[in-house]
């Protein structure tokens, strides 16, 4: 799944330290740097993976690519009744 965006993009800066927990270029109270590691680790543990791409002035680009599972039900979720 991919995701973009033509908003204000970031610098390499910003870029290299997005993934880093907690790190936030929000405003107080309005972000917990959490959301981006979280994402990054859930598609690496899924065996996937997780790209974000970005340029100043052009917008960003996030995309997660995720296996395919062949079973009906996926191993270590519990069934629904």
């Amino acid at each position: 799944m991919t995701v973009a965006d033509e908003g204000q993009g970031m610098d390499e800066a910003t870029l290299a330290r997005v993934m880093e927990p907690l790190f936030t270029t929000k405003a107080e109270g309005k972000g917990t740097g959490l959301g981006l590691p979280m994402i990054r680790d859930f598609a690496e543990r899924s065996g996937g993976h997780f790209d974000l791409r970005s340029r100043p002035g052009e917008g960003t680009c996030a995309e997660i690519r995720l296996p395919v599972q062949a079973s009906e039900h996926p191993v270590g979720l519990p069934r629904v009744a």
